[in-house]
């Protein structure tokens, strides 16, 4: 079942559902089918997917929501992209995130913070690119912004993607067998667009 209709079957809002989702993370009842797509079971036999997507849907759609968002680069040989998101970042799990890492000192300081809630595995304060390529999906989604305008999107097109199929890839289809996004997850600059040029060859 889609979330919708788990919650008109179990008779939950949005909030309740991410609940039993959490749940079922816990007993390792959920898996991944491709990039951002999931199925979990949940309670009596029930096979839901993305059950979390209400309740994410519901923080940033209600009033006085906001996200605020940073475009950062920096230089791979001193950080690498996945340093950058698994120890400046920490794990998606706060609680269990490094003390020095930006979730973990959120998850430790969230009152001082003035936050209304810990944070928790989904909602756990930050979230950050998964890829290059990804940021530019994110950059085009949330901001609007043309790939010929955007730093790693020129880069991108002098590989010879074409506006169409950048366009099209950051819906992270299945190219090559897979999710976009997973085959390019954690890559820094040179070697994403090394895997872009091979994808795009196929």
């Amino acid at each position: 079942m889609t979330a919708i209709d788990a919650c008109k079957r179990l008779g939950c809002d949005g909030a309740a559902l991410d609940e039993k989702w959490g749940a079922a993370k816990g007993a390792g009842d959920i898996v991944k089918l491709g990039g951002g797509f999931y199925c979990g079971k949940l309670e009596g036999g029930l096979y839901t997917f993305n059950a979390f997507f209400m309740s994410m849907r519901d923080r940033f759609t209600q009033p006085g929501g906001k996200i605020h968002y940073f475009s950062v680069a920096w230089d791979a040989a001193d950080l690498s992209w996945a340093d950058f998101r698994g120890t400046l970042l920490g794990p998606t799990d706060p609680s269990a995130a490094p003390p020095a890492s930006i979730r973990g000192t959120i998850f430790s300081d969230w009152k001082d913070l003035g936050l209304k809630t810990a944070p928790n595995t989904g909602d756990n304060g930050v979230h950050a690119s998964a890829s290059p390529f990804e940021g530019l999906a994110e950059r085009m989604n949330w901001l609007g912004v043309a790939p010929v305008d955007d730093p790693f999107g020129s880069l991108c097109i002098d590989a010879g993607l074409t506006d169409a199929t950048i366009k099209d890839w950051v819906l992270d289809p299945v190219v090559g067998g897979g999710s976009l996004f997973d085959a390019l997850e954690d890559s820094d600059v040179g070697p994403c667009l090394s895997k872009l040029g091979e994808l795009n060859a196929l």
